[in-house]
This record gives C-alpha cells, structure tokens and sequence, in this order.
C-alpha cells in the first residue's frame, strides 16, 4: 500500500521531478547545481525555507507548463517523514470519526493504516486513538474478544499518561463487553472504576454517572440482588425508556 510508505523530503522531490520528466539540472534552474539537487534528493544534506519556496515555485512553472495541476508549497519539501507521517494519520483519523458509525469496512481499513504509520514512528497518541476507536467499532458489531483486546491496548497508553477521560470512557466499555459475556462480577469492576473516576473529577458529567449507574443497576438485577438494583436506579433522573423497562422489571421481581 503506498500511502503507507512514508518520503523524505528529498524522495518527494525526487519523486515529483520524475513524474515531471525533469533532469536535476532542470529543476535546479540558475540557482542551484545538479549536485545539489542529487544531495537533497539522496537525504545527504538539508534544505532551507527559501531554498524550498524556490524549488516548489519551479516545480509549480514546470508543472503549469506542462499542463499538470500541482501546486507544491515549500512546507511539502521542508517537513521530516515524522511530520508527514502525522499529517496522514491525523487526515485518516479524521475521516475515520466522521464516518465511525456509517463505513466499517473504510473505518478499519483507515484504522489500520494509522497503526502501521504510528507504530513505525512512535507516535503513541495516535495508535492509542486508532485502538481505542477500533475497540468501539469492535464492540459495535459485537465482535468482543477483539474490542477487548484493543481497548486494553489503548489504555495502556491513557493510564500512562493520565487521561483520565479516555480511561473512564475504556473502563466502561469493558464493562459493558464483560457484561455482554455475562461476567457480571467482573462488569461491575469496571462499570464501578469508571464511576469512580468521573465522580472524583474536576467536572462531573453527570450524564455519563447516570448511565453508569444504570448499567450497574442491570447487572445487580442479573445477579437478582433486586434492593441493590432498585437503589441504583433510583439514582438515574432520567427517566429513558430502557430506565423505565429496568424499572419495571425490578419491581416485578421484587414482588414475586
């Protein structure tokens, strides 16, 4: 795949030049030598800002003459392949979370992509996202053992760097797959840490607490420990559907 294959700047230009059918001495016009576009293009030296507005200008003439439409800037033949590489892979995160719920087959694909360019590069923010985010699409097609797996290769990252936002929202989704295996015990470890970390932040959502505790009040009502069940959800003010039926059904329960 080449989008994988991330240039140096001396390769793009290198590249660029090629497909322009240009010689170096072309390129290099009245202000440079052969030698030093043979240089660059073979990562032996640097370039500066004004060298490279130069030679994106007369890559841009080159190209408008002959009838291509390319419009280089001087950052394109100045930023490192670590650059570039987070260039690509904050574009396919974007792509990825306008489509997250709409394009599976496009998310993943996207998704790995960021991992292999991350990986290679160590950037450790954007592989963590890319896990994270394969975890939920994991997790949306129930496909469990894996979300679990890419979730807790995400955390990894945020428990290191104390994100505490990003583990509670992980804790709670694997929650939620350890209460879909029905391992309830060990759901309500987790459902319980990602109640715990919103409640004692700075600024409570108190949305998320509520769905929360009613994820922690199913599970109580699974392991029939009904007044638990009940005092949980008596702690949810809003009052949505699936509330309503949990509701309902714990009363039932703790009639008969």
């Amino acid at each position: 795949m080449e989008e994988l294959n991330i240039l140096s700047p001396g390769q793009r230009l290198k590249k660029i030049r090629k497909m322009l059918k240009l010689r170096q001495d072309e390129l290099a016009g009245g202000k440079f030598s052969k030698n030093y576009i043979s240089m660059f293009e073979n990562n032996k030296r640097s370039i500066n800002a004004i060298n490279a507005t130069y030679l994106a200008n007369q890559i841009n003439e080159f190209a408008k003459a002959k009838g291509k439409d390319l419009n280089i800037t001087a950052s394109y033949l100045l930023k490192s392949d670590v650059d570039m590489a987070k260039d690509k892979c904050e574009k396919w995160l974007q792509e990825v979370e306008f489509n997250l719920n709409t394009n599976d087959n496009s998310c993943n694909l996207n998704l790995f992509k960021i991992i292999h360019v991350s990986s290679k590069y160590g950037l450790n923010g954007f592989k963590a996202k890319a896990l994270y985010l394969k975890g939920l699409l994991s997790l949306y097609n129930e496909r469990h053992q894996c979300a679990m797996t890419q979730l807790l290769g995400a955390l990894v990252y945020y428990a290191q760097e104390n994100d505490f936002v990003y583990v509670s929202n992980i804790y709670e989704k694997l929650g939620i797959i350890l209460y879909n295996k029905k391992q309830l015990g060990q759901a309500l470890v987790y459902f319980n840490l990602s109640y715990e970390i919103i409640k004692n932040s700075k600024i409570i959502n108190r949305d998320k607490l509520e769905e929360l505790n009613y994820y922690i009040a199913l599970c109580y009502y699974d392991l029939q420990q009904y007044i638990i069940a009940q005092k949980m959800l008596g702690m949810v003010e809003t009052k949505s559907f699936k509330v309503s039926e949990l509701s309902n059904r714990i009363n039932r329960a703790l009639v008969v």
